[in-house]
């Protein structure tokens, strides 16, 4: 009688000081059993089903055996709270575990999906191998051409969705690798990572709602179709100068809700079917130290942008060898239009693209663009500074359509000698020009034969203080410009990979040194992290 007693005030005690009883809940594919309790390293389950039929509490542990492999679509119950997370992670010694939906659609789904959340919130995925591949799958797009009982549908390696739930906080994805994803490639929103904010068909049920706190850090995501990671919101109707509440010009209300706190860093994208991470409908998003290599083996598209944002941020990064697919090799009726590094998109703001790397892509290094043909359609104040882009095929900066106000400073645009015909700069039409571009202190440096500047029919484009070096065609009207060799310490030896942009760093006397011109709203910063004072050089490297 005493001890039940004593657990009974305990329990209190934990009541009223708002603590919750922790759990840990191991699973091993080998030894265990859906009997056992489940609470011990020695006595575990064995399934996810029986996973998926607990309320899991704040401060909960799920912890996978390392070495093991399970198959089927793990649904966790339950949230954490603030400083109590729920974990689901691995344990003991080995490979990390590896969840795998195998391709198979849970009851009332619309598509497949690995590990899915509902209306949940501060959880975390830790140190697993996440997978969706089903074998003898043929691409939709084949399909009249092969007599084939499978299409390729769309499967997703970690769903998670908000629906009418206010805001959701704290989702972490730590340490995973998320792969073998063979979705459908004419759908954008499957692959790797796909969050969403959806909303009930009845409008009287509706509540805006957004994320407050996506984190994903240290992942491997590769070999995923279409997309690595991306989100979207229904909250993102919206304008240029519109405000909450507002008539549209194409008939619908600004609604636009933005998610905040989503921060991507130090990752890996490698191989994704078209882009490897779409950033949407977010306030301040920030993607930093990740690494997007060899991505769009399929089909279309730039390797990471982000859309409908305001102030996103997109630093110390490395774009490279993103695949361009020709008429005969792309999954798409056409060649692609999109095979580049970074890409402010439309329907954003104040975008600032600053310290990255992007080179060796097949269809340019950064693009900014705007879609002319709709009415609401826009892409005001992107910033480029402080990056360096090199040896890109066909271009290297892009302006497609009505984008206004870009200001494109400090970078360096080197193409060499084996990289004919190459556009260093490229304002094209997408139902419109750009307006108001201005590029200032960069270096231009061209060694191969047929570079040029085209800008089109874009208007009030401003040029000072850049350095152009090379024959290049167009060379636009630039009052303050050098054409003299800027001395790079080592123009272009063969190296790959981040550290080698430091072959742009200015030797001792270089024309591009103290020459440039102080830029409103300069970071104070170059691209290592050297203090820029008094008139900063030009290029992205300063002359130490």
């Amino acid at each position: 009688m005493m001890n039940k007693i004593l657990g009974v005030l305990f329990c209190c005690l934990l009541f009223i000081q708002g603590g919750v009883a922790q759990t840990t809940y191991y699973l091993d594919d080998v030894s265990g059993n859906d009997l056992n309790g489940g609470t011990a390293v020695g006595d575990p389950w064995k399934t996810i089903q029986r996973l998926n039929q607990v309320l899991l509490k704040p401060g909960d542990s799920v912890l996978f055996r390392r070495g093991g492999s399970w198959i089927g679509n793990l649904a966790p119950k339950g949230s954490g709270l603030p400083g109590k997370r729920i974990v689901v992670g691995a344990y003991g010694n080995g490979p990390a575990p590896v969840i795998d939906a195998n391709g198979e659609v849970g009851k009332g789904e619309k598509a497949s999906y690995t590990i899915r959340l509902f209306n949940q919130e501060y959880i975390e995925f830790r140190d697993l191998t996440v997978r969706n591949f089903r074998d003898f799958e043929t691409p939709r797009e084949h399909l009249e051409k092969e007599n084939v009982s499978f299409v390729f549908a769309p499967k997703i390696a970690l769903y998670i969705e908000g629906r009418d739930c206010g805001t959701l906080h704290d989702i972490f994805l730590t340490n995973l690798e998320i792969c073998n994803v063979n979705g459908d490639m004419s759908n954008k929103n499957n692959g790797g990572v796909f969050v969403e904010i959806t909303w009930d068909e009845d409008e009287t049920k509706r509540i805006k709602s957004n994320f407050d706190g996506l984190f994903t850090e240290n992942c491997y995501i590769h070999d995923v179709d279409r997309t690595g990671w991306s989100n979207t919101s229904v909250w993102w109707d919206r304008s240029l100068h519109s405000q909450w509440g507002e008539k549209l010009a194409d008939g619908k209300t600004h609604n636009w809700y933005p998610s905040r706190r989503i921060v991507l860093r130090n990752n890996r994208f490698e191989a994704s079917g078209a882009n490897a991470l779409i950033v949407r409908v977010a306030e301040a998003p920030l993607v930093e130290h990740n690494l997007f290599f060899r991505n769009g083996v399929k089909g279309s598209g730039n390797a990471s942008f982000p859309f409908n944002c305001d102030n996103a941020l997109f630093q110390y990064n490395e774009a490279c060898y993103t695949v361009y697919n020709s008429a005969t090799d792309s999954w798409n009726s056409r060649p692609d239009v999109d095979a580049g590094g970074f890409d402010s998109d439309f329907r954003c703001k104040n975008t600032v693209i600053q310290y990255n790397y992007s080179h060796h892509n097949g269809f340019g290094a950064i693009l900014v663009c705007c879609d002319g043909s709709s009415k609401t359609s826009f892409n005001d104040g992107t910033v480029i500074r402080y990056n360096i882009f090199e040896n890109n095929a066909h271009h290297e900066i892009r302006i497609s359509g009505p984008a206004t106000n870009t200001r494109i400073y400090n970078n360096v645009v080197f193409s060499g000698s084996g990289m004919d015909s190459v556009m260093l700069i490229y304002h094209k039409s997408w139902k419109g020009y750009s307006d108001s571009t201005a590029y200032l202190n960069n270096i231009f440096y061209s060694e191969a034969s047929g570079s040029s500047v085209g800008l089109g029919n874009s208007t009030r484009n401003f040029f000072s203080a850049n350095l152009f070096y090379g024959k290049i065609a167009g060379e636009p009207e630039d009052l303050h410009k050098i054409t003299e060799d800027p001395r790079f310490v080592n123009g272009q030896p063969p190296f790959l990979g981040w550290k080698q942009f430091l072959k742009f760093l200015l030797q001792e006397g270089s024309p591009a040194i103290d020459t440039g011109f102080e830029v409103p709203g300069h970071p104070g910063r170059d691209m290592l992290g050297t203090p820029v004072t008094g008139r900063p050089d030009r290029g992205a490297l300063e002359h130490r």
